[in-house]
């Protein structure tokens, strides 16, 4: 019979093609986005939209919770508790760093779309930082 070995959830979360980021309204309800990360460090970074409601949540707080999912949020893993923040705007280059390492050419198209909403002086892509929680 052959061995089974249990699934690390944190390199699972860590090495996931997309993850499920979940935010808390201020009332405590639960809300789930599935989304790209990519790892630097043991930390999550995230791209997002800054009006999106996730980064009005994180605002609020920082709590979250990661878990490994499908692209529509169809959770494949444990879900792990981690704390959010924002990321400065000086952070943003070592993000897509990250994110174009990770997911090549598509991550290119977002970053050159944000480089060119940054020469019209429109507004640009914001940063999470997710950090797990031992």
């Amino acid at each position: 019979m052959p061995e089974q070995t249990a699934t690390d959830p944190r390199a699972a979360i860590l090495t996931a093609q997309y993850v499920a980021l979940t935010t808390y309204r201020l009332d405590g309800r639960a809300v789930v986005t599935p989304v790209w990360a990519a790892e630097r460090e043991g930390r999550l970074l995230i791209f997002s939209n800054p009006a999106a409601g996730k980064m009005k949540r994180l605002r609020n707080s920082p709590r979250a919770s990661v878990a490994p999912c499908t692209w529509n949020g169809t959770l494949t893993g444990a879900p792990l508790t981690a704390t959010a923040r924002i990321l400065a705007t000086d952070e943003l280059g070592g993000m897509w760093g990250a994110l174009v390492k990770k997911y090549g050419l598509p991550a290119v198209a977002f970053r050159l779309y944000d480089r060119v909403r940054g020469l019209l002086r429109m507004r640009v892509s914001a940063g999470i930082e997710v950090s797990l929680t031992p």
